[in-house]
């Protein structure tokens, strides 16, 4: 019999995380993943075991790819005050949709809306994403301007929302006036912010 072709697994495993990304958990067929993925039935079961251990796995490299990169900026004071890193990753995203035509959005905003993500390993995984960005934001908050908790805490998650909205509207082909208007939206929340700091 002949052994299974040897492969890439991290590249495998991007090219799975870019069809879930596309079409989501359920739409995503065994066939279509060993398409996508340019390997063969046994080594797919040979190093994944299933469909849900390759999600699971994909969710992981998306985790460590890119949550780590965005909460490593957010909470790098190298990159400038909390108010700047926070507007910059809101610019980012921005430029990246209206220079770059970049319609893919977040694959954890995709996630969190699939059925996949009801129950289980799945969710621990997405929710454990969303409160690392939470806390990303509360500790650049938190760097700039010493809020009482609860004002920093309510803030951050005002806007840990308004950025999954943003991400979810650049997959729809975010206008620049929506785009700005939303940034205008962060700064309210910042400005909100300032006004319930402590002061000594």
């Amino acid at each position: 019999m002949a052994r299974p072709r040897e492969f890439d697994a991290d590249e495998a495993m991007d090219k799975a995380m870019g069809l879930f990304w596309d079409v989501g958990y359920e739409e995503a067929s065994l066939t279509e993943l060993l398409a996508a993925m340019e390997i063969t039935k046994g080594s797919f079961y040979k190093a994944f075991q299933d469909k849900q251990s390759i999600y699971l796995a994909t969710l992981d490299r998306y985790n460590d790819k890119v949550i780590s990169g965005t909460v490593g900026y957010l909470t790098n004071p190298a990159e400038g005050s909390g108010r700047t890193r926070i507007l910059g990753l809101f610019a980012k995203v921005a430029q990246a949709v209206e220079q770059d035509g970049d319609r893919l959005g977040c694959f954890l905003c995709n996630a969190l809306i699939d059925k996949a993500a009801e129950g289980g390993e799945a969710e621990d995984k997405l929710q454990a994403m969303v409160h690392r960005l939470e806390n990303a934001f509360y500790r650049a908050l938190q760097d700039d301007d010493q809020l009482q908790e609860r004002d920093a805490r309510e803030t951050a998650r005002g806007i840990l929302s308004a950025y999954f909205g943003l991400r979810v509207l650049g997959r729809a082909g975010l206008s620049r006036e929506m785009a700005a208007d939303c940034i205008r939206q962060v700064e309210w929340l910042l400005e909100r912010g300032n006004r319930g700091r402590v002061t000594l």
